[in-house]
């Protein structure tokens, strides 16, 4: 079974009552595919042994947040090129979904990494704007 959103060639909408699947469930689908949600439970596993404390062995840490973030970035296209059909499409969705782990680590963990690039608020804006514009992007390459 693949993890990868594959796209009918042609959409068509359906009534939710007649046991089908509608635009909106589509959308939705496509757009929680693209989330490496694998790939980010392993990430914040990792990050979450190591505590951000004032003291010692802080730059070390730094070190470790640094090297988990880089190896789940490159594991998350690697997991999703073995995850995709044979003969399918996955070009677009490896990118979206390398994109997607950048923003969710920003998301969960930025303040470890920095306390002065990281805001909250602007990190739940760009998650929200990212989740709505990736849906767009048809995923047919």
């Amino acid at each position: 079974m693949s993890r990868l959103y594959y796209e009918d060639q042609e959409i068509t909408r359906f009534r939710v009552e007649q046991g089908k699947q509608s635009k909106t469930g589509s959308y939705l689908e496509k757009v929680s595919t693209l989330v490496p949600a694998e790939i980010i439970a392993g990430y914040l596993a990792m990050v979450g042994f190591l505590d951000k404390e004032e003291g010692s062995l802080l730059v070390e840490k730094q070190g470790f947040l640094i090297g988990i973030f880089f190896l789940c970035f490159i594991l998350t296209p690697i997991y999703f090129y073995f995850q995709a059909e044979k003969n399918k499409p996955k070009i677009i969705h490896l990118i979206l979904s390398s994109l997607a782990f950048v923003i969710w680590a920003y998301v969960t963990s930025g303040e470890k990494f920095s306390s002065l690039i990281y805001d909250a608020d602007i990190a739940s804006i760009i998650l929200i704007a990212f989740s709505l514009i990736s849906g767009l992007v048809p995923l047919r390459r």
